[in-house]
């Protein structure tokens, strides 16, 4: 969904992507993609991100992401996860308290900021199910 090579917003494959794109396009580029306000630095996504892209429907994300970010998911996958929420909340995954602070501010309706310890963390609750989406940079995965 990024401008920039193998940074992403990634969800589940039962998650409305669509809905969480529109949702995201709502924001004014300048509060989703700055994190002065909050004293850090790529807070929720990289500071130098200008823009959303929509990758389109017939392109895999294994094509976009590569085999190595398959390989790090798989590596993650246990146990069996619970049945994803029918509220139509969106649950995203923070890191850190600036970045929490940072998602709470923007007020989206039917999103909810859910925090977490690690990238390693979010990565196994969207896994799980029991998170809808993060932005994550390529290195990170």
């Amino acid at each position: 969904l990024l401008k920039e090579p193998r940074h992403a917003v990634i969800s589940r494959k039962d998650a409305d992507s669509e809905q969480i794109y529109k949702v995201l396009k709502q924001i004014p580029a300048s509060d989703l993609f700055s994190s002065a306000a909050f004293g850090g630095k790529d807070l929720m996504f990289s500071d130098s991100i200008t823009d959303l892209i929509e990758l389109p429907k017939i392109m895999d994300s294994f094509l976009h992401q590569r085999e190595d970010y398959y390989e790090a998911m798989r590596a993650l996958r246990a146990g069996n996860p619970p049945a994803p929420p029918q509220d139509g909340k969106i649950e995203w995954c923070t890191v850190g308290h600036a970045e929490q602070q940072k998602c709470d501010s923007l007020q989206i309706p039917r999103m909810e900021c859910r925090r977490a310890s690690s990238v390693e963390e979010y990565i196994q609750k969207i896994m799980r199910k029991e998170a809808d989406a993060l932005a994550v940079d390529g290195g990170q995965v």
